[in-house]
């Protein structure tokens, strides 16, 4: 059995289309991953057919299903119950993503080769479904430029991440009562001291679309983004500039969601 897997959570929104290709992207993976899925609430019968299918004919490791729609971080976190006793390495990807085909390969190669290091993202490139529009998105590389970059954005990209098994032990599951669950994981993490590292290059390809920007503009969303930036200052001592980024992506939330789409395109990459 492989000692890689990779999880993720399908929802009622999800489309058979993209899930196919998100799917064939992993099945053509230069280094294979055993696939875990959790359908997180009622699905389309379509979708559920065509998983219980693949399934059954073995491209998929494990389906599981529930009713009740409970969020990203809860069906990570059953997921992750599932893998951990079982799989050394973990990675993560989105239903209506694409992973580049030696994506998980480099990734399991960089952890090989780097014991201190606990888990791995990479660059993304998002493509806009209504314009065509195309954008690399860029982080830091090294854990201490990544932990700095918690004062401005997201410092990992959470749909490109590989993490040892070990990254539970040391930091527990996701937090379910957060709707920025990365965010919140990404702050425990350099709380608890652990390395990470983003590799300089595009590892997953990203759908956006002109309802992505409606779709952020959620007050309670804004506001806990702001609490655990302010949090995360305080914490690791980012200063004043920390505080204003805060504010800033608090007010950037809540903008038109025009304005939002231009404001993300230019001030990203």
């Amino acid at each position: 059995m492989s000692n890689v897997c990779i999880i993720i959570s399908v929802y009622k929104n999800d489309t058979i289309p993209q899930l196919k290709e998100a799917l064939e992207s992993l099945y053509n993976q230069t280094m294979k991953a055993d696939i875990f899925i959790q359908l997180d609430g009622i699905v389309p019968q379509e979708i559920e057919s065509f998983l219980d299918q693949e399934l059954h004919e073995g491209r998929i490791t494990y389906l599981g299903k529930r009713e009740e729609n409970r969020g990203l971080a809860y069906s990570l976190n059953e997921l992750l119950e599932v893998v951990l006793p079982k799989y050394t390495y973990i990675a993560r990807m989105d239903a209506d993503d694409i992973s580049a085909p030696d994506r998980i390969k480099k990734q399991i190669n960089f952890l090989e080769n780097h014991p201190d290091i606990i888990a791995v993202g990479g660059w993304i490139e998002e493509f806009n479904v209504d314009t065509g529009e195309r954008q690399i998105v860029r982080y830091g590389e090294t854990s201490e430029e990544l932990k700095w970059n918690l004062a401005k954005r997201n410092p990992l990209a959470h749909v490109t991440i590989c993490f040892r098994n070990s990254f539970f032990d040391k930091i527990s599951f996701y937090d379910t009562e957060k709707r920025n669950e990365d965010y919140d994981l990404w702050i425990r993490a350099f709380e608890k001291g652990v390395r990470l590292h983003c590799l300089p290059e595009v590892l997953v390809y990203v759908r956006t679309s002109n309802a992505f920007f409606e779709r952020r503009k959620d007050f309670a969303r804004a506001l806990e983004v702001m609490k655990l930036k302010i949090y995360a200052t305080r914490r690791f001592g980012f200063g004043i500039k920390g505080y204003l980024y805060a504010m800033a992506h608090f007010v950037l939330f809540l903008l038109p969601s025009g304005m939002k789409r231009y404001l993300y395109k230019n001030l990203r990459g």
